[in-house]
């Protein structure tokens, strides 16, 4: 286990980034395509991206990557997921116009995920500095 001084090692977090991520993106990614088929999946995603938020920032700080995350690193994390929200939004827009099925809209996922993992990854280092990670700890 971690000290709260130095994250858990990439591949750890990585894994449990995975379990939380998937959970939040299998429940999210369905009522994304759920929702989609009854209103507009952009609407629709913006429920439900608002929604996965909330579970994965609760998640973010001691289970996946083993340290608490401050409150300035709670509203970056935020933030930086509402970027990767609008990146989200565009990629709906150029699926759309491309003639994507609308029940299709959760794959927007496979875009969305790396960005917020390493974007919590940066956010979450960022207070401890360089060594926050330890070198020796980082596994391929």
């Amino acid at each position: 286990m971690p000290t709260t001084d130095q994250m858990r090692p990439v591949r750890s977090a990585g894994w449990r980034f995975v379990l939380v991520g998937g959970l939040n993106t299998l429940v999210t990614g369905i009522a994304l395509s759920l929702l989609s088929t009854v209103i507009d999946p952009r609407v629709a995603y913006t429920v439900v991206f608002a929604a996965g938020i909330a579970f994965s920032t609760a998640m973010a700080g001691r289970f996946v990557n083993g340290v608490p995350m401050t409150r300035r690193q709670t509203v970056l994390y935020v933030l930086m997921y509402v970027a990767v929200y609008l990146v989200g939004v565009a990629v709906l827009w150029v699926a759309a116009g491309l003639g994507m099925p609308d029940v299709a809209s959760g794959l927007v996922v496979l875009v969305t995920a790396p960005l917020t993992f390493f974007g919590g990854r940066v956010i979450i280092a960022h207070r401890r500095g360089p060594s926050a990670i330890d070198p020796r700890r980082v596994t391929p």
